[in-house]
Parts: structure tokens; C-alpha cells; sequence
């Protein structure tokens, strides 16, 4: 009986040129998506020079006219700096609605913080309240249908934004990261906290406290400006805007003037990106920076190392190992080189995900909202800040800041240069996708 060669325990030729030929088309279906994405675009070289200051007034000029920003008035009336008093906040909040909630938000995850809104939301609803959710179709695509039918089934109407359309797919990649909840058209909450445990600390084995971000709320013009805002998307995931009940009046007593600037997908420049270009070039004395999806293009690094170089304190609080999306963790390490190196302070936040977004310029400047220093917020995502001259909520902003500060690390560049191989290896990986993280 003939015994079997070495040779015949070998995969035929075939099989190999199969095996190498799906390598190859999943190789040429990468790198299509990427070039179709735009992630070989040339990045945009343009800077503005000599902005104006604080206190003159072309520079609230210049956020209307180069950041497309909306001059309007709001009164600050809650600013809750720890998890559980936001979520609190916010369900005490949709309780008092007497006839109207709408809630914008890019996040959901199923757990108790999703069947607590559910229950409040369910309640007012029941008693006769208008409820119009906003959903990105992405960010919350964990959670189960049966979720969803038990809120309809109450009346409660729900709209996903931007759902995968495979006449354009790649429309799939820009989301809604807009987080708005709006009471009875008199108030608007507005932070970076979505529906979910995961801003508890317990979702992850690197979280060792709750996620580290804040919530505020106004009253005033802001709130219905902002409420147009929240029915564009609404009418663009396919709900009906019935104008018979209008927008609503509200009081301007007390108010401060006020800048909203929103930023949709598009592949001219960016209205956020200008937005923190002038703050990051109008500093005299502070530029504090929270964001935790820090990327820094080109021009952004520019501008941070410019206002250093003219004597400002240049802070930047950020994620570290404790992330929700260590790619881009990575990705944002690999960039810290040219801004360690010129002297500015780069602090990661160790318990827990820091996820924070803020600005806040010399005295008592400060822009909040959705948007990070990345290229995602820049051009792909829609997003909103709301900035001003405003002492109270800068004193806020600021005291979260230096808490956060104490828990962080601030890394120095010879910590930097001296990172491990593979982490460094692993954040060029990470970088040739940074249009798409």
C-alpha cells in the first residue's frame, strides 16, 4: 500500500492563489473606501492671521462671518460637573415637561440609564406630553427594536438619523454628535453625555471612577435658535415640522450675549475648525483645552504652538489609557511630539474616560458643546458649541478643569520620545485612518 509523500499534505496551488486573492480584495476594498472617503485629501494649508481680541468687537464679527457662528442671548441656569447629577438633572427635567420634550443625542447603550430615560420619557408621555427623539442611527444601533416599539406604542415619536442608504453609502459616515435635550421650548440642556452605563465607569475593566464630563443648561434666545436647530435634523431624518405651534418665545431678561456655531458634513472648510482656530489665535493670557478625541491636524498644532510662542498658557486635557477608542488614543500620542516639544502642557486623564468638551480663552471666554479637535468633528460629523464672554460659567469650566487636572498625567516630551516600540508602531497604524476614527 503506497504510503502518502510530505507533498500531499500541502494545500493545493489553487488554494493558495485563492487565499491571496482575498487578501488582495480586501485589500483594494480598504484602500477604495479610504480614497472614496477622502482619507488622501490634501489638507487645508489655510491660517488666519492677526485676529482680533476678546473685547474688540470685529471679533464677534469674525466668528459670524468665517465660522458661520449665530449671534443670540441665553441665561446659564444649571451646570452639573458629575455623572450622576447629570443624569438626575436631566430626568427631573423631562419630568416637569408640561407639554413638550425634544432630545437630540449621538449615544445609546442598553442598562439602567436607558430604561430610566425610558421610564420618564414614558410617563410624560402617557400624561399627554409631546415627545419627539432624535436618534443617530449609528451611535445607537445597540440598542433592541423592542426598546424603541414600547416608546412608539405611547405615542412617543422617534426618528433615526441618517440611516445606511445603499444609494450613497458613505453618507453612513457622517453622523449627528449633537447632544440636545429641549423642555417645553423654555430650556436646553447641552453636553457630552450620552444615554448610557457607560458613563458610570463599570462598562470597562480600565475605568476605575465615573467618566469624567459635565452638563449645562440656559434659558433665553439661545433656546430657540437651538430648537431650530434640533428641527433640521429632524427634518432630515424624516420627521414633520408642523409650524402651526411655531418656535417658542421666551425671556431675554438677564441674558449674555452668545455665539452658536454648528458644523455639518461638508468638504469646504470647517465652521468648528475656524471656530477653535480664532479662539486658539485671539488668546492673550489662557487657552485651556478639553477635548478627549484629540487629533490635531496640521493647521491646529500651527495655531497651538503660535499662541504658546506668544507667551499664552496653553493647556490640553485629553483621554489616556482608560478610552472608549483606543485607536484613536493612539493616533492622538502619536501626534503630541511638535507641541510637547515647543511647551505645551498635554495632561491625560487617568481614572477614568475623560470626555469633556470645552475651550476656555483667558479670563472669562468659554465655548461648550460636541465638538473635539479631530478631523471627524471638523468635516464629517454635525456638531454644535455655544461660546461666550460669560465669568460664571468660565469659573465652572475652570474649577472642572484643575479637578480633572489632579487626577491626570502630564506627560513631558522625553516621556514622550522614550514610549514603547510597539505603541509607536501601533499609532502610525492608527494615524494612516485618522480622517475616518
Amino acid at each position: 500500500m503506497p504510503t502518502a509523500s510530505a507533498d500531499d499534505s500541502e494545500p493545493p496551488p489553487v488554494v493558495w492563489w485563492m487565499v491571496g486573492g482575498t487578501i488582495v480584495l480586501l485589500l483594494a476594498i480598504v484602500v477604495s473606501y479610504a480614497y472614496l472617503t477622502g482619507l488622501f485629501r490634501a489638507a487645508s494649508k489655510g491660517l488666519v492671521s492677526n485676529v482680533p481680541h476678546l473685547g474688540d468687537p470685529r471679533f464677534a464679527l469674525s466668528l459670524e462671518g468665517l465660522a458661520n457662528s449665530a449671534d443670540t442671548t441665553g441665561r446659564l441656569v444649571g451646570f452639573w460637573p458629575e455623572v450622576n447629577a447629570i443624569y438626575a438633572a436631566r430626568r427631573e427635567a423631562i419630568a416637569s415637561a408640561q407639554h413638550l420634550v425634544q432630545y437630540e443625542t449621538y449615544f445609546m447603550t442598553p442598562g439602567r440609564r436607558a430604561d430610566a430615560f425610558a421610564e420618564v420619557i414614558t410617563d410624560r408621555a402617557l400624561a399627554g406630553v409631546k415627545i419627539q427623539l432624535l436618534l443617530d442611527h449609528q451611535g445607537t444601533s445597540s440598542m433592541p427594536k423592542i426598546y424603541w416599539r414600547r416608546l412608539r406604542n405611547v405615542g412617543v415619536e422617534i426618528q433615526f438619523f441618517r440611516q445606511f442608504d445603499w444609494r450613497a453609502p458613505l453618507d453612513y459616515n457622517s453622523r449627528s454628535h449633537r447632544k440636545l435635550l429641549i423642555i417645553d421650548g423654555q430650556q436646553v440642556f447641552i453636553g457630552g453625555a450620552g444615554v448610557s452605563d457607560f458613563w458610570d465607569g463599570t462598562a470597562f475593566e480600565h475605568d476605575t471612577a465615573p467618566w469624567c464630563d459635565f452638563e449645562l443648561a440656559y434659558e433665553g434666545e439661545v433656546v430657540s435658535l437651538l430648537q431650530g436647530k434640533f428641527l433640521q435634523n429632524w427634518a432630515c431624518a424624516g420627521g414633520v415640522i408642523d409650524l402651526k405651534e411655531g418656535l417658542h418665545r421666551v425671556r431675554a431678561e438677564g441674558t449674555t450675549p452668545l455665539f452658536i456655531t454648528d458644523n455639518a458634513s461638508t468638504l469646504n472648510e470647517s465652521s468648528i475648525r475656524l471656530l477653535m482656530q480664532l479662539h486658539m489665535l485671539t488668546a492673550k493670557r489662557r487657552l485651556w483645552i478639553g477635548s478627549p478625541y484629540f487629533v490635531p491636524d496640521h493647521n491646529t498644532t500651527h495655531c497651538l504652538i503660535q499662541a504658546y510662542q506668544k507667551g499664552v498658557d496653553v493647556r490640553i486635557l485629553t483621554m489616556g489609557a482608560a478610552t472608549d477608542k483606543k485607536m484613536v488614543h493612539l493616533a492622538s500620542r502619536e501626534l503630541y511630539g511638535p507641541l510637547l516639544r515647543a511647551g505645551v502642557k498635554i495632561c491625560e486623564h487617568q481614572p477614568s474616560m475623560m470626555h469633556a468638551k470645552f475651550v476656555l480663552v483667558d479670563d472669562d471666554w468659554v465655548s461648550t458643546g460636541s465638538a473635539n479637535f479631530d478631523p471627524r468633528s471638523y468635516f464629517h460629523n454635525d456638531e454644535l458649541n455655544i461660546s461666550g464672554q460669560y465669568p460664571e460659567l468660565a469659573k465652572k469650566v475652570e474649577q472642572f478643569f484643575l479637578n480633572a487636572l489632579n487626577n491626570s498625567w502630564c506627560l513631558s516630551y522625553a516621556e514622550w520620545q522614550n514610549r514603547p516600540r510597539l505603541e509607536k508602531i501601533q499609532g502610525q497604524g492608527a494615524l494612516l485612518f485618522k480622517n475616518l476614527l
